[in-house]
């Protein structure tokens, strides 16, 4: 073939290649456009729902989800990146964008050094709140000798311009900040119901002269010295935090919800009296510290929680002398001392209803065994038989198993009234084992120990019998309880 020949080919070639590059890149334009077309037209059940039930669903997303500077990942953002209905209904639900977090320290630098740029983004999140009530939380640890702090006064600024709108503020300022430049005093707080504090408690602050809804106080750090901490105190009905004295019990008389870290030693006030305390909650972490128990009467307690206190030396002596309608009672048993802990239900058997017991050490469940084992004894077991309104008994991190037979024997003689049975070992049982049994007026039953367990459950019982990862408890039964 002559060469002008195959060149003339080459030129065609050549034009049919670009025609057909035309055509393909036309070809993934209109894809483009399709796939467009077909993204904002796609109907997605979710995306379907009435406006109303989105917001509602919205409205549920916990409170605490707020934003943290330097962190784009809470819920109000996300929910405006997903599309462009959910971004149109975030951007106008009040309540989403009521609720932030602030932690200076993690903040950029550059964010922070920069002249009212923190202020102009709180500004435009706490915009979109409306006129919903406020829940803040501003952390700034930094010391003088941090680099780039954020500046006290620029905090002062903020908490002073939405003040007349805050529900709930958290202030952790570490322990080389002072509350004070913030002037919380000088302030009104129309809506405030509930605060928490972390900061130097060694120093003398004066905090809320106009809060008339207080009635909520969480304080972290350092014991409590209400003599330098100024605040409405006879408002409080909620109280937690670290005491080194019983000062709070005098100058607060309305409290009715208590969760203390005590560590006090060498009282000198003597015996207090609290009348309106119905649930109390104490940890001792101090180990060169007294038990609180032993200085306080609360007659009006229905909730005693002791499950992080490690000594019960005066817990007979603190439920015989305050005779309160004790309903609810957790404890931490690790003691061996502890395995007298019956003595102070007999005090409480007429209106105990929900018993937790944590760690029982060796010597406890021995303790407790031996005492079943003779019905003439003064036996825990006997007492929890006088326990006529138990409804819930628990214990968790049990090291050693227990006498498997008693403990069905037990379950079935309490199976009118226990609604919840929870026993968690440290190490896997064995229930294959068959013994006879039944409750009261019932026939006996021949099964396995996890079949008469499976039998309670089926009764009703919410029994859970085994380790934290397995409930060896949960086998089915064929035939219905003969109970």
């Amino acid at each position: 073939m002559p060469t002008i020949h195959l060149r003339r080919r080459l030129v065609e070639l050549d034009a049919q290649i670009l025609e057909q590059k035309r055509v393909l890149c036309d070809l993934k334009q209109t894809r483009v456009a399709v796939e467009r077309e077909l993204h904002e037209s796609a109907t997605y059940p979710i995306v379907t729902l009435p406006v109303e039930i989105t917001t509602e669903i919205f409205h549920r997303i916990p409170l605490e989800v707020g934003y943290k500077i330097g962190f784009h990942t809470t819920a109000p953002v996300f929910l405006t990146a997903v599309c462009r209905s959910w971004r149109g209904i975030a951007l106008s639900t009040p309540k989403l964008w009521s609720t932030m977090e602030i932690w200076f320290d993690n903040s950029p630098s550059t964010v922070i050094a920069k002249p009212g740029l923190v202020e102009l983004f709180i500004d435009r999140w706490l915009g979109r709140s409306g006129e919903c009530p406020l829940s803040l939380t501003f952390s700034l640890h930094q010391t003088n000798y941090a680099a780039d702090p954020f500046p006290i006064s620029r905090l002062r600024t903020i908490v002073h311009q939405y003040a007349h709108r805050v529900r709930y503020i958290k202030l952790d300022l570490g322990d080389y900040n002072s509350m004070d430049p913030l002037e919380l005093h000088s302030l009104s707080f129309p809506l405030l119901q509930a605060a928490s504090f972390h900061y130097d408690f060694d120093l003398e602050t004066q905090v809320f002269g106009n809060a008339p809804q207080l009635h909520s106080l969480d304080i972290g750090g350092r014991g409590v010295i209400p003599d330098r901490f100024h605040l409405p105190w006879q408002q409080l009905t909620i109280f937690e935090g670290s005491i080194d004295n019983l000062d709070l019990f005098i100058v607060a008389p309305n409290l009715i919800d208590v969760k203390c870290d005590w560590t006090g030693d060498d009282i000198s006030q003597g015996m207090i009296t609290h009348s309106r305390i119905t649930s109390f909650a104490a940890t001792r972490t101090d180990t060169n510290s007294d038990e609180i128990l032993q200085y306080l009467t609360l007659p009006s307690l229905q909730h005693l929680d002791l499950s992080k206190s490690d000594t019960y030396d005066f817990l007979e002596s603190f439920i015989e002398r305050s005779s309160p309608p004790l309903i609810s009672l957790q404890v931490w048993a690790a003691d061996p001392a502890f395995a007298q802990w019956h003595k102070a239900l007999v005090h409480v058997a007429a209106t105990l209803e929900n018993l937790e017991i944590s760690y029982a050490s060796q010597e406890v469940m021995a303790s407790t065994l031996s005492l079943w084992e003779r019905p003439w004894a003064s036996s825990p077991w006997r007492t929890l038989h006088a326990l006529s309104n138990l409804k819930t008994l628990h214990f968790s991190d049990v090291p050693d198993p227990m006498s498997q037979d008693q403990l069905v024997h037990f379950l079935y003689s309490r199976s009118d009234k226990l609604r919840s049975f929870q026993l968690v070992w440290d190490a896997n049982p064995f229930f294959n084992r068959q013994i006879q049994a039944g409750a009261p007026g019932a026939p006996n039953r021949v099964d396995t120990i996890a079949g008469h367990f499976s039998r309670l459950r089926t009764a009703g019982m919410d029994i859970y019998v085994g380790t934290e990862d397995k409930n060896y408890a949960a086998k089915n039964v064929d035939d219905a309880p003969d109970m």
